[in-house]
């Protein structure tokens, strides 16, 4: 039987990957990051504790583990967190690199981002030879996940077998701690986004994304890095789907562009008065309105068997999901 660890393994694709990898007979080890343990309920799994951006604590949660899927990011669009956003998800990427090259892990599937690629053209299909972003200015977050991926390119040719996966925007049930891109679907769902612009995203299911990386463990090729999407929709249609399946309105109206930037002042006041990274930023917006149109996958269905579901049955699991949890009410 083999093992295998999952970093970031209370978080959304990590408790995906929990289920999914107990389907298919895997020994789980997780590392305890914040003692959030919903995730691992109802699952056999070893919970030891550790920090990717600490490197001793990963060496004993390393011994005698088979492959390794690096889920684990800081995903955060406010400038203000750049550090912290460099340490997860550099830092701690070559971290995790050094500790599974040291431990003789056999595979590690890394995960990256779509967005660790220059977006523009948006109308022409994105395909793995795509620029990564090496703009020292740009998304603090898009260059932290290209610059990982160059880590781990760079342990590839020290004898790592990794490849890398690049998912589109991650959506589905399971996610006992939402982050920022689900916990906007949450807030869509309850009516919290009642005027929208008419943008639009890539949408991949969290269960087709774990399904292709596990595959990845034997097809996937050292250095390779695969996309991973589904569907291309407006966030327009998602509300209607919404709609659809609560029995009420939740979003009234498109906008024009220019209208969200006017929630700017008001959200950065109310972040100084929290204390919590803010919502929306400039780059909250730049990454909306230029979500990639043509994201083909090609590589990862002729490679990896990616075979997404439609979008109109992720959706509904998800928000059946936050209604279970009393999130969408």
């Amino acid at each position: 039987m083999s093992t295998a660890l999952i970093t970031g393994s209370s978080g959304h694709v990590g408790s995906n990957f929990i289920r999914e990898l107990s389907k298919q007979g895997f020994k789980i080890r997780c590392i305890d990051f914040d003692g959030d343990h919903r995730a691992y309920e109802g699952f056999e799994v070893e919970v030891i504790k550790g920090d990717i951006t600490n490197k001793e604590s990963l060496e004993p949660i390393f011994k005698n583990v088979d492959i390794v899927f690096h889920t684990a990011a800081l995903i955060n669009l406010d400038r203000r967190y750049e550090k912290q956003i460099r340490l997860v998800n550099v830092d701690g990427t070559k971290n995790v690199c050094e500790a599974a090259l040291e431990a003789g892990v056999k595979k590690l599937i890394h995960f990256s981002s779509v967005d660790a690629f220059y977006r523009f053209p948006i109308e022409e299909p994105l395909l793995e030879s795509r620029k990564l972003i090496d703009d020292p200015n740009a998304v603090p977050y898009d260059l932290s996940k290209a610059d990982g991926q160059k880590i781990v390119l760079q342990f590839c040719e020290k004898g790592l077998d990794a490849s890398i996966i690049h998912p589109t925007s991650i959506v589905g049930p399971n996610d006992f701690k939402p982050g920022l891109p689900m916990q906007e679907m949450v807030n869509l769902a309850n009516g919290k986004r009642k005027l929208l612009p008419n943008w639009g995203y890539n949408f991949v299911d969290v269960r087709d994304l774990c399904l292709t990386a596990i595959s990845a463990v034997e097809l996937g090729r050292t250095g390779q890095n695969y996309i991973v999407g589904g569907e291309y929709h407006l966030y327009s249609y998602i509300a209607k789907l919404m709609e659809q399946q609560l029995g009420r309105t939740v979003l009234l109206s498109t906008i024009p562009d220019f209208v969200s930037y006017l929630g700017l002042p008001y959200e950065y006041i109310k972040s100084l008065i929290t204390g919590k990274p803010r919502v929306l930023t400039v780059d909250t917006l730049h990454t909306g309105k230029s979500g990639n149109k043509v994201v083909p996958s090609t590589l990862a269905r002729e490679e990896l068997g990616h075979n997404p579901r439609p979008l109109e049955e992720t959706i509904f699991d998800m928000v059946s999901f936050f209604q279970k949890r009393g999130l969408i009410i």
